[in-house]
């Protein structure tokens, strides 16, 4: 009898070995995610789309000027998602003005968040599109970050997110800014 492998299941091998990094095939190499690089693609690709999404929503509220960082794919995909702005929101590399004492070669390290909104302190959800020119001790930083896990145990992916990104939160209090990690967790057994 043959062992379980996708390959076979869905008719498209005659052997037991991934077709794309031509591993041994088997259900754990399934659940737990093949390592070729077409497929760590995919899935990034997916969890951007799912940021893309809520950064679009984020956008069309109230809050959408507030709106001043993503890491959630390149702007050419942001665009052919409906994701534009009137105002310019840093991608990819954090913006100098956030972390003004960082040295420039550090604002594109791996404590990015998907998303970063800047708030007066204080003051609720009032929307203020020149937050800048105002000193970080006046900002409430709301950092959102989107995971994928297994949804039965989703404590593992909270404590990586604190651990991940504990230097960018630790560097915006020193400057005397209030700090909200939102993390938002989604089943990653699904593609939808």
């Amino acid at each position: 009898m043959e062992p379980y492998t996708p390959n076979l299941v869905y008719g498209k091998g005659t052997h037991s070995n991934c077709l794309l990094s031509h591993r041994t095939d088997s259900q754990i190499h399934l659940l737990s995610g093949c390592q070729h690089e077409t497929m760590r693609n995919m899935v990034t690709e997916r969890h951007n789309i799912a940021a893309r999404m809520i950064a679009k929503a984020i956008s069309k509220s109230a809050l959408g000027g507030n709106m001043v960082y993503t890491d959630i794919g390149s702007t050419t995909r942001m665009v052919e998602q409906g994701l534009t702005s009137s105002q310019q929101i840093a991608n990819i590399t954090l913006p100098l003005w956030l972390l003004p004492h960082l040295h420039p070669s550090k604002l594109k390290t791996r404590f990015r968040p998907n998303l970063i909104l800047v708030l007066p302190k204080n003051e609720g959800f009032a929307a203020q599109g020149n937050i800048r020119m105002t000193h970080p001790s006046t900002w409430e930083v709301h950092l959102v970050e989107i995971k994928y896990c297994d949804n039965t145990r989703p404590d593992a992916q909270l404590q990586n997110v604190r651990i991940q990104y504990s230097r960018v939160i630790q560097l915006l209090r020193a400057q005397g800014s209030r700090i909200n990690m939102h993390t938002i967790l989604k089943d990653g057994r699904f593609w939808g």
